[in-house]
Protein backbone atom coordinates (compact mmCIF):
# COMPACT_ATOMS: atom_id res chain seq x y z
CA UNK A 1 0.00 0.00 0.00
CA UNK A 2 1.23 3.59 -0.84
CA UNK A 3 1.89 5.81 1.82
CA UNK A 4 2.12 9.01 2.43
CA UNK A 5 5.33 10.06 3.27
CA UNK A 6 4.94 13.91 2.14
CA UNK A 7 2.83 16.77 1.40
CA UNK A 8 4.41 20.28 1.50
CA UNK A 9 1.14 21.91 -0.06
CA UNK A 10 -1.16 20.60 2.30
CA UNK A 11 -1.32 24.00 3.92
CA UNK A 12 -2.47 25.61 1.14
CA UNK A 13 -5.18 22.92 0.95
CA UNK A 14 -6.65 23.92 4.10
CA UNK A 15 -10.63 25.14 3.88
CA UNK A 16 -10.88 29.01 4.79
CA UNK A 17 -12.88 29.52 7.41
CA UNK A 18 -12.91 25.75 8.59
CA UNK A 19 -10.60 23.60 10.22
CA UNK A 20 -6.90 24.30 10.58
CA UNK A 21 -4.02 23.77 8.49
CA UNK A 22 -2.96 20.60 7.73
CA UNK A 23 0.93 20.05 8.85
CA UNK A 24 3.14 18.67 6.42
CA UNK A 25 2.51 15.09 6.62
CA UNK A 26 1.43 12.52 9.05
CA UNK A 27 4.45 12.26 10.66
CA UNK A 28 4.45 15.29 11.74
CA UNK A 29 2.20 14.26 14.40
CA UNK A 30 2.73 12.46 17.47
CA UNK A 31 0.49 9.66 16.41
CA UNK A 32 -0.82 8.53 13.29
CA UNK A 33 -2.29 5.25 11.39
CA UNK A 34 -3.30 3.78 8.27
CA UNK A 35 -6.51 2.49 7.48
CA UNK A 36 -7.00 1.68 3.13
CA UNK A 37 -5.78 4.99 1.74
CA UNK A 38 -6.79 7.21 4.63
CA UNK A 39 -3.97 8.03 6.72
CA UNK A 40 -5.60 9.65 10.59
CA UNK A 41 -3.20 11.69 12.53
CA UNK A 42 -3.44 13.18 16.25
CA UNK A 43 -2.05 15.53 19.09
CA UNK A 44 -3.70 16.07 22.52
CA UNK A 45 -3.45 19.35 23.37
CA UNK A 46 -2.55 20.57 26.60
CA UNK A 47 -4.69 22.92 29.05
CA UNK A 48 -3.19 25.14 28.73
CA UNK A 49 -2.81 25.75 25.06
CA UNK A 50 -6.25 25.07 24.52
CA UNK A 51 -6.71 28.42 27.16
CA UNK A 52 -4.75 30.35 24.80
CA UNK A 53 -6.07 28.80 21.57
CA UNK A 54 -10.00 29.14 22.32
CA UNK A 55 -9.94 32.16 25.24
CA UNK A 56 -11.25 29.79 28.00
CA UNK A 57 -10.61 26.98 30.32
CA UNK A 58 -12.53 24.07 28.60
CA UNK A 59 -10.70 21.45 30.70
CA UNK A 60 -12.60 22.88 34.01
CA UNK A 61 -15.85 22.00 32.18
CA UNK A 62 -14.24 18.62 31.77
CA UNK A 63 -13.34 18.54 28.31
CA UNK A 64 -9.61 17.70 26.32
CA UNK A 65 -9.03 18.94 23.08
CA UNK A 66 -7.17 17.59 20.33
CA UNK A 67 -5.91 18.63 17.24
CA UNK A 68 -6.67 15.24 14.21
CA UNK A 69 -5.75 15.36 10.59
CA UNK A 70 -7.12 13.34 8.18
CA UNK A 71 -4.90 12.50 4.54
CA UNK A 72 -6.91 10.53 1.89
CA UNK A 73 -4.24 9.50 -0.68
CA UNK A 74 -4.89 11.28 -4.13
CA UNK A 75 -8.10 10.66 -6.37
CA UNK A 76 -9.83 9.23 -2.78
CA UNK A 77 -12.20 10.32 -0.62
CA UNK A 78 -13.98 9.45 2.70
CA UNK A 79 -16.85 10.41 4.66
CA UNK A 80 -16.01 11.64 7.75
CA UNK A 81 -18.57 12.43 10.85
CA UNK A 82 -17.87 13.43 14.42
CA UNK A 83 -19.24 10.32 16.10
CA UNK A 84 -16.37 8.14 14.29
CA UNK A 85 -14.06 9.24 17.05
CA UNK A 86 -13.74 8.12 20.10
CA UNK A 87 -11.46 8.42 23.10
CA UNK A 88 -10.17 6.19 25.85
CA UNK A 89 -7.57 6.57 28.75
CA UNK A 90 -5.89 3.23 30.10
CA UNK A 91 -7.55 -0.43 29.61
CA UNK A 92 -10.14 0.03 32.37
CA UNK A 93 -11.42 3.49 31.12
CA UNK A 94 -14.72 4.73 29.45
CA UNK A 95 -14.87 5.28 26.20
CA UNK A 96 -16.11 8.67 25.27
CA UNK A 97 -17.23 10.38 21.65
CA UNK A 98 -16.12 13.55 20.18
CA UNK A 99 -19.01 16.63 21.50
CA UNK A 100 -20.34 19.48 19.28
CA UNK A 101 -19.41 22.53 19.82
CA UNK A 102 -22.31 24.29 21.40
CA UNK A 103 -22.34 21.55 24.00
CA UNK A 104 -18.71 22.51 25.04
CA UNK A 105 -19.32 26.24 25.05
CA UNK A 106 -22.95 25.88 27.08
CA UNK A 107 -20.32 23.69 29.51
CA UNK A 108 -17.57 26.21 29.83
CA UNK A 109 -19.80 29.32 29.99
CA UNK A 110 -23.00 28.00 31.98
CA UNK A 111 -26.49 30.42 31.55
CA UNK A 112 -26.60 31.42 35.08
CA UNK A 113 -30.84 31.27 33.89
CA UNK A 114 -30.87 27.69 34.82
CA UNK A 115 -28.96 28.12 37.86
CA UNK A 116 -32.16 30.63 39.38
CA UNK A 117 -35.20 28.61 41.21
CA UNK A 118 -38.09 28.01 38.99
CA UNK A 119 -39.99 29.01 41.91
CA UNK A 120 -39.40 31.01 44.62
CA UNK A 121 -37.59 29.17 47.69
CA UNK A 122 -40.52 29.93 50.03
CA UNK A 123 -44.39 30.00 50.42
CA UNK A 124 -45.97 31.86 52.52
CA UNK A 125 -49.17 30.21 54.10
CA UNK A 126 -51.61 32.45 55.28
CA UNK A 127 -54.97 31.42 57.67
CA UNK A 128 -58.18 33.63 57.76
CA UNK A 129 -61.25 33.33 60.10
CA UNK A 130 -64.45 35.42 59.84
CA UNK A 131 -67.08 35.25 62.32
CA UNK A 132 -70.78 36.90 61.58
CA UNK A 133 -74.13 36.80 62.71
CA UNK A 134 -76.74 35.47 60.31
CA UNK A 135 -80.64 36.14 60.12
CA UNK A 136 -83.07 33.06 59.67
CA UNK A 137 -84.62 32.94 56.54
CA UNK A 138 -86.86 30.22 54.87
CA UNK A 139 -87.46 28.51 57.90
CA UNK A 140 -84.27 28.18 59.12
CA UNK A 141 -82.64 30.01 62.31
CA UNK A 142 -80.20 32.43 62.44
CA UNK A 143 -77.81 32.70 64.66
CA UNK A 144 -73.51 33.17 64.82
CA UNK A 145 -71.82 31.52 62.22
CA UNK A 146 -67.90 31.34 61.64
CA UNK A 147 -65.12 30.26 58.75
CA UNK A 148 -61.99 29.66 57.87
CA UNK A 149 -59.56 29.85 55.08
CA UNK A 150 -56.12 28.96 54.11
CA UNK A 151 -54.10 31.11 51.64
CA UNK A 152 -51.02 30.45 49.75
CA UNK A 153 -48.88 33.08 47.94
CA UNK A 154 -45.16 33.14 46.64
CA UNK A 155 -42.91 34.72 49.38
CA UNK A 156 -40.44 36.82 48.31
CA UNK A 157 -41.18 37.74 45.06
CA UNK A 158 -38.78 35.87 42.45
CA UNK A 159 -35.73 37.38 42.33
CA UNK A 160 -33.93 39.30 39.66
CA UNK A 161 -32.18 37.84 36.91
CA UNK A 162 -28.51 37.33 37.36
CA UNK A 163 -26.00 40.28 36.87
CA UNK A 164 -24.46 40.12 33.43
CA UNK A 165 -26.35 38.05 31.71
CA UNK A 166 -25.90 39.92 28.40
CA UNK A 167 -22.20 39.45 28.45
CA UNK A 168 -22.03 36.03 29.63
CA UNK A 169 -24.59 35.10 26.73
CA UNK A 170 -22.21 36.81 24.23
CA UNK A 171 -18.57 35.19 25.68
CA UNK A 172 -20.73 31.54 25.03
CA UNK A 173 -22.06 32.40 21.41
CA UNK A 174 -18.03 33.56 20.23
CA UNK A 175 -16.55 30.40 21.82
CA UNK A 176 -19.35 28.05 20.34
CA UNK A 177 -18.24 29.84 16.62
CA UNK A 178 -14.69 29.96 17.54
CA UNK A 179 -14.83 26.23 18.28
CA UNK A 180 -16.82 25.43 15.51
CA UNK A 181 -14.65 27.34 13.15
CA UNK A 182 -11.76 25.26 14.54
CA UNK A 183 -13.13 22.14 14.71
CA UNK A 184 -12.03 19.48 12.39
CA UNK A 185 -14.05 19.46 9.14
CA UNK A 186 -16.48 16.77 8.49
CA UNK A 187 -18.40 15.20 5.67
CA UNK A 188 -16.97 14.02 2.19
CA UNK A 189 -13.28 14.39 2.58
CA UNK A 190 -11.11 14.46 -0.66
CA UNK A 191 -7.92 16.06 0.71
CA UNK A 192 -5.95 16.57 3.40
CA UNK A 193 -8.06 18.41 6.39
CA UNK A 194 -7.08 19.57 10.06
CA UNK A 195 -8.83 20.87 12.98
CA UNK A 196 -9.88 20.06 17.03
CA UNK A 197 -11.86 17.72 18.39
CA UNK A 198 -13.61 18.28 22.00
CA UNK A 199 -14.17 15.25 24.34
CA UNK A 200 -15.36 15.15 27.61
CA UNK A 201 -12.59 13.65 29.59
CA UNK A 202 -12.40 9.59 30.32
CA UNK A 203 -12.87 7.96 33.25
CA UNK A 204 -9.55 5.77 33.76
CA UNK A 205 -6.13 5.59 34.74
CA UNK A 206 -2.58 5.08 32.44
CA UNK A 207 1.08 5.40 32.96
CA UNK A 208 2.13 8.93 31.79
CA UNK A 209 4.40 7.04 29.01
CA UNK A 210 0.79 5.11 28.03
CA UNK A 211 -1.05 7.93 26.70
CA UNK A 212 -4.77 8.18 25.20
CA UNK A 213 -6.31 5.17 23.39
CA UNK A 214 -7.29 7.22 20.50
CA UNK A 215 -9.91 5.53 17.12
CA UNK A 216 -11.54 6.59 14.08
CA UNK A 217 -13.92 4.08 13.22
CA UNK A 218 -15.20 4.38 9.66
CA UNK A 219 -17.03 3.37 6.26
CA UNK A 220 -13.43 1.86 5.72
CA UNK A 221 -12.33 0.55 8.57
CA UNK A 222 -10.77 1.45 11.85
CA UNK A 223 -7.55 3.28 12.74
CA UNK A 224 -6.44 3.09 15.89
CA UNK A 225 -3.03 4.85 18.01
CA UNK A 226 -1.58 5.70 21.11
CA UNK A 227 -1.41 9.36 21.52
CA UNK A 228 0.90 10.72 24.21
CA UNK A 229 -0.38 12.94 27.12
CA UNK A 230 -0.04 16.69 26.64
CA UNK A 231 3.56 17.93 28.32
Amino acid sequence: MKRILSMPLAATLAIAGAGLAPRSAPSEYPAHAYVGRLAVAAAAISADQAKKIFGARIDQAGYVVFEVALYPEAGSDVTVSLGDFALRLGADGSTMRAAEPNVVAVATVPDPAFDQPKTPAKVHVSTESTIGYESGTYGRPGGVYTSQGVGVSNYPDPPPPPPNTAARDHARDQLEQTLADKQLPTGLITRPVAGYLYFPKPNGHARKDAGYQFSWLGEIGQARMTVPLPK
